[in-house]
């Protein structure tokens, strides 16, 4: 019997919310904590079970990036 190593790709989409007057970016989870931009227009407070906005919705802007994961499998043959 061999063990192999094989090595997955993955994309995960991750979202950020930012700022249009100063051009922070804010991952969407913060955790439950208050998290604002540089200039103060947008606040960003979210977890697995909300994401909570502050600020003028012209202000800022939802970004998606993809973000490429690998994971190490082994499998025997």
């Amino acid at each position: 019997m061999f063990m192999t190593k094989i090595t997955e790709t993955k994309n995960k989409k991750e979202i950020y919310f930012k700022c249009k007057k100063c051009g922070d970016e804010i991952y969407w989870n913060t955790n439950k904590q208050m998290i604002h931009c540089k200039c103060g227009a947008l606040g960003v407070d979210g977890c697995e079970d909300y994401v909570r906005l502050l600020g003028d919705e012209k202000n800022h802007e939802e970004v998606m990036r993809e973000r490429k994961t690998e994971n190490n499998l082994t499998k025997s043959i």
